[in-house]
């Protein structure tokens, strides 16, 4: 059997985790997840198993601590259950309180280039490393690592959807808000006002304050000539799964993850990469200029770069390795 944590911020972990998991399901192994917060169990895979840890954290101001409750509750399962390899997604704190146990842990890299301890500790004590990026993509991320990384490719829960027909003639752009009500909504309500400027009709924002949230975004993405998001992993990842034009604007992050995956993505035909500081007027005409990169049929590949298909099971097969290392197949 094996364990997963999924980390309680926002829902990109969980996205992210869900194909994983199923991969590993399809591999014939016992899933078990641990979460902490509310969440739907019929999103899951067939089969996989959910155990909910007490939520809420213990420093408002670090999103990737957990209460010591939490880590608890999730050591005491581990010494119960005792998984044969427990992944990680991804939080320094529990991927410690996993090294603890004895169990192989695996655990999710996050790009960009970090310093302090709790990750450069979380990175020594993996048995594995998965960094959700093709290969290549963040070099810098890599120096700083003294452990091998397991470059899978960007994780997303649509990979395996078929592509949606179209009906529409007039150009859309889609924005993958946040599922909250938070976000600079003035930016980006100037970001549309630009648009409609320059002649963009139909803009569909989902989620946000501006927005409806959909849990499945899927129609709203195969609907898009252009797709505008942030620089989270699994925001682009699924945005990559449209295979049109991109636009992202990595959001503010205390150790500079989407800025670090933007950076990335910068050089992809097909991506525009702005920051809030370039200002609205600047987001509006990298839109249009991305309008008419589809209109004249110019996709750029975006899925392929980003290395989409395949990679939940290179995923599945890295977490099910640390398990054949330590207890043979």
């Amino acid at each position: 059997m094996i364990g997963v944590y999924v980390h309680h911020r926002g829902r990109g972990h969980l996205h992210r985790a869900i194909p994983v998991m199923g991969a590993l399901r399809e591999r014939g192994l016992d899933v078990t997840m641990l979460i902490s917060g509310q969440f739907d169990d019929a999103l899951l895979p067939p089969g996989t198993r959910v155990v909910h840890l007490p939520s809420g954290i213990d420093d408002e101001e670090d999103a990737e601590e957990l209460t010591l409750s939490a880590r608890r509750a999730a050591v005491a399962w581990m010494d119960h259950a005792r998984p044969r390899a427990f992944w990680v997604d991804s939080s320094p704190a529990m991927s410690l309180a996993a090294r603890m146990t004895g169990i192989p842990m695996v655990s999710t890299l996050p790009p960009g280039v970090r310093e302090d301890e709790p990750h450069l500790l979380r990175v020594r004590a993996a048995e594995r490393l998965i960094g959700a990026w093709p290969p290549g993509a963040h070099q810098a991320t890599l120096r700083r690592t003294e452990n091998p990384v397991a470059e899978i490719g960007g994780v997303s829960r649509f990979e395996r959807r078929v592509r949606e027909a179209r009906h529409r003639r007039r150009p859309r752009v889609v924005h993958l808000n946040g599922s909250g009500s938070g976000g600079d909504h003035r930016f980006w309500r100037a970001v549309r006002s630009t648009a409609r400027e320059l002649g963009v009709a139909d803009w569909l924002e989902v989620g946000g304050p501006d927005g409806e949230w959909h849990a499945d975004p899927w129609p709203e993405l195969c609907s898009a000539d252009v797709v505008v998001t942030g620089g989270g992993q699994s925001s682009v990842a699924d945005a990559a799964c449209a295979d049109v034009p991109l636009v992202v604007v990595p959001g503010r992050r205390p150790y500079g993850e989407q800025d670090a995956t933007a950076g990335a993505l910068d050089s992809i035909p097909a991506v525009s990469v702005l920051r809030y500081g370039d200002g609205p007027t600047a987001v509006g005409h990298a839109v249009r200029r991305q309008l008419e990169r589809a209109r004249d049929g110019e996709t750029g590949g975006i899925r392929a770069w980003w290395g989409v298909d395949g990679a939940a099971a290179r995923a599945a097969e890295v977490i099910r390795g640390a398990t054949t290392a330590r207890f043979g197949s």
